[in-house]
């Protein structure tokens, strides 16, 4: 006969199965409950929030859009600010500056003594001096005006045909910042002196002989005269000579060349090359300066006329027949001749507080 198996034979599940039953329905009651819980939040979320249409939310874009366009313009009105406050601490540096320089000033003023018993006793003696500067002035009106009364009794008489009208001669500053244009009135002619060019002509003859010309800090000047008779050195109105000056330093004189500049004659035509100089000329920035020689003072009259029409103020300095136009060598030759020596300083005589120095550039 078959044995019979007993339970102690095998394993036993129901215990096993029993754990996972109860297991699951605790995962089960969970589930339920948690579901549950999800939809009650839902319903009380929607509660709190209403829906939003889509008219709401357009509105909502809108103002949003507002809302960043107006953070814009403060960020850039910020930006403004900023850049004033840079530019105001500027202003308040300069005005702060200004502030000592006028405390500065008020301190001198307030050391200053000014006594007013002085200051009135000068201005008693002005109103004195006045009044006889006053009387003085009266008496000479009466007696313009006895030799005018004389003058209208004398008969007229014409103007002499021979005679040549020239202007007395007027000194007075030339125009702010006008530099001078020179001319030379000689043999007839008037010449345009391009001082510049002429010695930028001398200057390259003597850096080209460097080495023969120059015995340690001294200039051979007999040697440089021989160099320029030897060869031509000027332009088409001037030939370059050297001449040794007091200071013993060497100038440049101006020879004047044959048939060169403009005739006295064709000054009187308006198309003449010295009317054509003139309009390349500005009246405002320069002026003329005439060197006028003796033998061509009609020369001078006529140049003068045209550039008096032409706008430009001028002066003139007379020169003898005889005499030479020099001019230096240039800032790049300022060196001794060799052999020469300067003339010692003289003390310069005293000034004389009443009379006014000179002009250094006049016109008339």
């Amino acid at each position: 006969m078959p044995r019979r198996r007993t339970q102690d034979d095998g394993l036993s599940f129901d215990s096993l199965m029993d754990t996972l039953t109860n297991v699951v329905g605790i995962l089960l009651i969970i589930l339920v409950f948690t579901v549950l819980g999800g939809r009650e939040a839902v319903k009380r979320i929607k509660g709190f929030v209403d829906e939003i249409s889509e008219e709401q939310l357009e509105a909502a874009l809108a103002e949003s859009a507002d809302l960043r366009r107006q953070v814009e313009s403060e960020r850039q009105r910020w930006r403004e600010f900023d850049n004033r406050l840079v530019d105001d601490r500027l202003e308040l540096e300069r005005q702060q500056e200004l502030a000592a320089l006028l405390r500065v000033d008020l301190a001198k003023l307030s050391e200053s003594q000014i006594d007013p018993d002085e200051l009135e006793q000068q201005l008693e003696e002005r109103r004195v001096r006045v009044s006889e500067l006053e009387t003085v002035i009266a008496e000479k009106t009466e007696q313009i005006a006895q030799l005018k009364a004389r003058l209208a009794e004398s008969p007229a008489e014409g103007p002499d045909p021979a005679a040549k009208v020239v202007n007395l001669p007027d000194p007075r500053p030339a125009p702010k910042d006008a530099k001078p244009v020179t001319f030379i009135c000689r043999h007839g002619r008037i010449m345009p002196v391009e001082t510049e060019k002429l010695q930028q002509a001398a200057q390259q003859v003597v850096f080209k002989a460097r080495a023969r010309l120059f015995k340690g800090d001294r200039l051979d000047c007999d040697e440089l005269a021989k160099r320029f008779d030897q060869t031509f050195v000027g332009d088409r109105n001037f030939r370059l000579q050297i001449r040794i000056g007091g200071d013993a330093k060497p100038y440049l004189s101006l020879e004047h060349r044959e048939d060169a500049g403009v005739p006295t004659e064709e000054l009187a035509r308006t198309n003449s090359r010295f009317h054509r100089l003139l309009n390349r000329l500005n009246p405002q920035l320069q002026y003329i300066d005439f060197r006028v020689f003796s033998d061509s003072f009609d020369t001078y009259l006529a140049a003068r006329n045209a550039a008096a029409e032409a706008g430009f103020a001028a002066g003139w300095t007379p020169y003898s027949e005889a005499a030479e136009y020099w001019i230096p060598m240039g800032e790049n030759v300022q060196t001794l001749c060799l052999g020469k020596e300067p003339p010692k300083p003289t003390p310069a005589p005293p000034a004389d507080p009443d009379r006014p120095p000179p002009p250094s550039d006049v016109v008339d």
